[in-house]
Order: structure tokens, then C-alpha cells, then sequence
């Protein structure tokens, strides 16, 4: 638990450390090969759209940012009406990025996802199709699987009866079949909800009720993160972390660069100078572009392995993802409301092999203790604070610069759905 206290109030942020394949075999199964024997590194190579973004990105001057305000009312923070008008509008009927493609590494396995006010049933099939269904046995409505862990095997049992179900939500065999006179099996099986893997991640509309379009997803969020080779890296670490904060404010901490160096002065602010970025939209969602300090404009670069050495990519999903790009990993945060002061948020360290040495380990370790660092004590922790401001109604409206207006293109896209 990491504790927080101001004005002899004290919020709490709960953190839960999901075991992973890597801290399995840190810790407990030496026995076993960490990683398969190392392939020829496969050449990851940008996007057309990556790369014209980039060709425009700017070196590193404190001096050159953005000129201008926006304000946005501190209500929508605070709303249980604006809550509710997200749910439906935002988090149903429309892609949402649930899990990444490393839950479900082989096919014939399945995993549980219970943070998005339904339990979702996601599996592999054994030709390595995604599909996600409610998690709820046909027979008699009972939760069906429990696992929060990826699970392998072609079959899902219900604990209650013993109705199993294949990977591909059919009811394959049932207990004592006769006592069910004339009962098809073809028309009992699971409730499926429209689900779609692309970019390294897993899609699902949460509404089996309606209809969502995928296009944005698949034509071009997809494609970027391929780019990065999402789709094929591993989880070296996760966090499940509770956030007494409302989830925009949550993206708001990540989604500008105006605090970095102010926030995280005893962090990595040290690391980073005031700069310039480089936002567009891909469909609503935003990418965003900006140079380490070696970042040289106009330098020869083609492939992610070129970029993530000099610059970083800043992905936010609406609704509710966070994609982060550093030298040695991709952060990716999956953000999911419980109320309109409380979320959810799964953090997945993602690297492209499992660490195999003491060294390694100790990199991707010291890794996370950062990224826990920076999250629950300082991120999360002002999202936390800024909750608590804007439900007190006493600033009817945010100042937002010029160092800020990428949380405010977020907003406006926000917006633009809610009132479609």
C-alpha cells in the first residue's frame, strides 16, 4: 500500500503485483529456460504517418513551446451525470482496449478480465483467434472462470455444474445430458461481445447490444504499434493499482509535459528539459512525439530501434490507454472506472525478451521501481489531489497553456464522442 498524507487527510492507493512469466522465472524456476534460443532481431520500421510526424518534431529548446490557453470546466471531473454519459457513450458500444496480447500467448488460453463492470471472458483459440464473451455459464448464469492469471487448456469448466465450453464459446459436454431432454448444445453457447486484436492489443466492444466500428483501430492505431512491435513483446512486469482519482485526471498527469521537470524534480525531471511536441490525431486518439535531449532534427532514422534511442512516442486511446515508449520497454496503462472518483489502472511493462541475466533482471527491477515511483507517489498521487479539487466546485475551470495542449486535444475528443 503507498499512503499519502496532506492536511491530516490520507488517501490511499492500493498496488497489486501480478506474478508474470519473468518474476516466475527469477524467482522460482531456474530450472527452465528464461527465454527460446535468440532469433536474427527482426528490423522494425516505421509508418509512413510515424515518420512524417517525425520528420517535423523539433530539437530540444527550452525557449520554443506553445503560446496560448485553453479552459476546461473542472466539472467533468466531478459529474456523476458526466460519469454516466462516459460509461454509455465512452466505455460501450466502442473499441476499448481490455488486455494486451501477451495475456494470451499460445493459443487454446484464456483469462479473466473483472475491471470493466462485467466480467469478460477473453480466449485464444487454437488457431490463435481472440474472442471475448460475457463470463457467465449459459446453464445457470454463474461466474465462469476465476483466473486473473492466463490459463492454458482447450476448455473452460463451470465450477457449479460442470458445463464446459471450447475456446470459441460452444458448449462442448455437459453432466448427466439426459436429465435435458431435446436441449440443443449449439444454442447454448457463450455470449459473445465483438472483440478485435490489433497493435499488441485486445479490443472488445463491452456492449453486446450494439454495434462498434473497429476501422480506426485496425487501419491505423494498429499499424503504429506494430510498428513497435508490440503485438510480440512479453509482460516483464504488471501492476493492478487502485486510484482514488477520477481516470481523465489520470490521463491528464501523462498527456503533457508542463509538470515533468516540476513534479518529478526527485524522480527524473533532471532527465528532461522544457520542450516543444508534436501532437496529431489518429482518428480521436492521439499520438504524440517528442525528443530526448540527443534528439537532432533531421536525423537518419527508419526503424523503432533508431527512435526509441533519441526520441519517445506518447499514444492516449480514447477511452482509457496510455502507451509510453522508452529505450528498453513500452509502458502501456489500461485505465478502467469504477466510479467517478475511483479507477482502476492495469500498468504492463512490456520488452521484447524476457530478462535472462542478473543484470538484465536488475535493469528491468530497477525499471519498475521507477515506473512505481513516478505513478502511485507522483502521478497518480496529483490525480488523487485533483479530485478531491474539482468535486470541491471551488475552481469552475482549469488554465491549461501551451506546454498543456495535448491534454486538451484529449478533451476535445472526449467531447467530440459525447455529443455525437
Amino acid at each position: 500500500m503507498a499512503l499519502f498524507m496532506l492536511q491530516n487527510t490520507y488517501y490511499v492507493t492500493s498496488i497489486e503485483v501480478i506474478p508474470t512469466e519473468a518474476r516466475w522465472h527469477h524467482g522460482m524456476n531456474r530450472s527452465k529456460p528464461m527465454v527460446e534460443a535468440a532469433e536474427a532481431p527482426v528490423v522494425r520500421r516505421l509508418t509512413a504517418a510515424q515518420l512524417s510526424q517525425l520528420a517535423g518534431l523539433e530539437d530540444s529548446n527550452p525557449s520554443d513551446v506553445f503560446r496560448e490557453i485553453d479552459r476546461l470546466p473542472t466539472a467533468i471531473y466531478a459529474s456523476q451525470e458526466r460519469y454516466d454519459l462516459e460509461q454509455e457513450r465512452l466505455f460501450r458500444g466502442r473499441p476499448v482496449p481490455i488486455g494486451v496480447s501477451a495475456l494470451l500467448p499460445t493459443p487454446r488460453s484464456h483469462i479473466a478480465i473483472d475491471d470493466y463492470g462485467t466480467s469478460v471472458l477473453l480466449t485464444r483459440d487454437e488457431e490463435g483467434v481472440v474472442h471475448a464473451f460475457f463470463n457467465v455459464c449459459t446453464h445457470r448464469a454463474i461466474k465462469l472462470c476465476q483466473a486473473h492469471q492466463t490459463q492454458k487448456g482447450g476448455l473452460v469448466v463451470c465450477p457449479y455444474h460442470a458445463w464446459s465450453f471450447d475456446m470459441k464459446g460452444r458448449l462442448k459436454a455437459l453432466p448427466r445430458p439426459e436429465i435435458f431432454p431435446g436441449l440443443d448444445k449449439s444454442q447454448m453457447g457463450l455470449v459473445e461481445l465483438e472483440c478485435v486484436e490489433a497493435g499488441g492489443l485486445i479490443w472488445v466492444n463491452l456492449d453486446h447490444r450494439r454495434k462498434a466500428d473497429f476501422s480506426v483501430v485496425t487501419e491505423q492505431v494498429g499499424p503504429d504499434l506494430d510498428a513497435f512491435g508490440l503485438r510480440e513483446q512479453k509482460v516483464c512486469h504488471h501492476l493492478r493499482v487502485e486510484v482514488k482519482a477520477n481516470w481523465k485526471l489520470i490521463i491528464d498527469s501523462f498527456s503533457e509535459n508542463y509538470h515533468v521537470t516540476r513534479l518529478h524534480s526527485k524522480s527524473l525531471g533532471n532527465m528532461f528539459v522544457d520542450r516543444k511536441t508534436s501532437c496529431e490525431k489518429v482518428g480521436e486518439h492521439l499520438r504524440v512525439m517528442s525528443g530526448r535531449a540527443e534528439y537532432r532534427q533531421g536525423a537518419d532514422i527508419a526503424t523503432y530501434e533508431d527512435f526509441r534511442k533519441t526520441a519517445v512516442a506518447h499514444y492516449t486511446i480514447v477511452p482509457g490507454a496510455l502507451i509510453i515508449t522508452s529505450p528498453s520497454y513500452i509502458s502501456v496503462m489500461l485505465l478502467s472506472p469504477q466510479a467517478v472518483d475511483r479507477t482502476v489502472v492495469n500498468y504492463y511493462m512490456m520488452v521484447d525478451q524476457l530478462p535472462e541475466t542478473a543484470k538484465a533482471i536488475a535493469h528491468y527491477d530497477k525499471s519498475l521501481a521507477l515506473m512505481t515511483q513516478l505513478t502511485t507517489k507522483e502521478d497518480f498521487w496529483v490525480a488523487e489531489l485533483g479530485t478531491l479539487g474539482a468535486k470541491s466546485g471551488v475552481v469552475p475551470y482549469m488554465t491549461c497553456g501551451g506546454m498543456e495542449r495535448e491534454m486538451v486535444e484529449f478533451h476535445r475528443s472526449v467531447e467530440a464522442i459525447l455529443k455525437a
